[in-house]
């Protein structure tokens, strides 16, 4: 595990623990079902059986810490982990890609997670709509959202991941007004970046750097400027995505299917020297 990744999984796994620290709804989840569900989970020879809780994990195909303290918080000895991804193999993996949620059963699910993957969400109703309808009452569907790219702090959400020789690009993400003001020091770090790049960010082709004359301007102060505040920052964001054929979900999009209970947010510059800003929104079905 690199630093980014480590450093990363920290954020998440502190984050999970505030949530479940506040809420108990982790611990909680299943109980709605258990006096009608039997179950072969059974803690002791004298003990009632309780109902199992499954565990979806799009996009991946193995454990991470922040999988695991969710799972141990569930209850880790009646929890059942299945992971749904379109590449990977494996015993627990289900081949299935997340933008096509039509095969997968409904009420199928307790929670729901997503990380390091929203960002290739093609259709945000439709995979709303389907996350929606695979949990079961009472459940909820975590996601981490990302702003920026590693290497530059752009908001156009640039670069793509290769799988089976193609290459998937990033859509989307996702921002409400809570966020901005619940976070303002995370938003404000990432904002400055995005406003005035480091001298060695080269925002044309990020991943390279910049000729030694550029550099040596953007030293002097005479680089590429902006001028995103906190109060503006949304509807950049969302005028950015546009320009790239890209689209940013908001309350309205989200608000049919789910509600935002919970919100984090990090900006993990300049330790792991990307420029990622994640949010993390845990969400309960509407009218749940």
């Amino acid at each position: 595990m690199g630093v980014s990744d480590g450093a990363y999984f920290a954020w998440l796994g502190a984050a999970l623990e505030r949530f479940e620290r506040a809420t108990g709804e982790l611990g909680a989840v299943g109980e709605l079902r258990a006096a009608a569900t039997p179950s072969a989970v059974v803690d002791g020879p004298t003990a009632a059986p309780r109902t199992p809780v499954d565990f979806c994990v799009l996009a991946g195909a193995r454990m991470n810490p922040a999988l695991e303290l969710a799972r141990d918080a569930l209850g880790r000895e009646r929890t059942r982990v299945t992971f749904l991804d379109k590449f990977a193999t494996g015993p627990d993996v289900i081949p299935a890609d997340f933008n096509r949620l039509g095969d997968v059963a409904s009420d199928s699910a307790d929670v729901i997670v997503m990380t390091r993957a929203s960002y290739m969400i093609e259709d945000s109703a439709a995979f709303l709509a389907g996350a929606r309808r695979i949990l079961r009452p009472g459940g909820l569907l975590i996601i981490d959202w990302l702003h920026g790219a590693a290497d530059a702090p752009l908001l156009t959400l640039p670069g793509h991941h290769e799988y089976a020789g193609r290459a998937y690009p990033f859509h989307t993400t996702y921002c409400d007004a809570e966020f901005v003001g619940e976070f303002p020091d995370e938003f404000a770090a990432f904002i400055a970046h995005v406003n005035r790049p480091p001298a060695w960010v080269d925002l044309d082709r990020p991943g390279a750097r910049v000729p030694a004359r550029a550099w040596l301007r953007r030293v002097l102060g005479r680089g590429p400027r902006r001028d995103v505040t906190p109060a503006t920052y949304l509807a950049t964001l969302r005028a950015d995505l546009a320009r790239a054929g890209k689209h940013l979900i908001e309350p309205d999009q989200l608000s049919p299917a789910f509600k935002v209970v919970f919100r984090d947010a990090r900006y993990l510059y300049p330790r792991t020297r990307k420029f990622h800003l994640h949010l993390l929104t845990v969400l309960r079905p509407t009218g749940a």
